[in-house]
């Protein structure tokens, strides 16, 4: 029974040292594993870093910052549709004939004026049809009921 004590103190100095040795250990590793992970953050980092890629090669650089900005012109600027176009095209040539009258009092005096034109057009039309169909075409023959002459289009 004596060798039983005396192996499992034995045992027991082992499990203490070893369990020394294995903190000890853990600790050893934890320093390295930190080390080592601090190493490939540095190389991503140097993966990763547009500057050295740019001073490498400029050239490349700048074709590719100019095809990313067409392609992002191309995907967030929608193109006008045909009738906008026409629209706009519309738009553009009115203000253009309007000048400087497209805001403030110009704008109500050209309103006014062609509102006038207008009536004015209109007053002529009426007067002028009304004269020439009652001087071209001399006395007119009784229309109506009975009548062979039926009745005008202009009335």
């Amino acid at each position: 029974m004596a060798k039983r004590v005396h192996l499992s103190n034995e045992k027991e100095a082992d499990v203490e040292r070893s369990s020394d040795d294995i903190r000890r250990d853990i600790a050893k590793e934890k320093e390295n594993i930190s080390q080592k992970v601090d190493q490939i953050g540095e190389r991503i980092k140097e993966k990763f870093d547009w500057h050295e890629y740019v001073k490498e090669s400029p050239y490349l650089a700048i074709g590719v910052a100019a095809g990313l900005g067409y392609i992002g012109s191309r995907i967030f600027i929608s193109r006008p549709t045909p009738m906008e176009r026409i629209m706009d095209s519309i738009a553009g040539e009115v203000r253009g004939s309007l000048g400087g009258l497209s805001t403030g009092p110009g704008l109500i005096k050209l309103t006014l004026l062609g509102i006038a034109t207008k009536v004015a057009a209109g007053w002529i039309k009426s007067s002028t049809s009304t004269e020439v169909v009652n001087n071209a075409a001399g006395p007119r023959p009784p229309a109506g009921h009975g009548s062979t002459v039926g009745p005008r289009a202009g009335n």
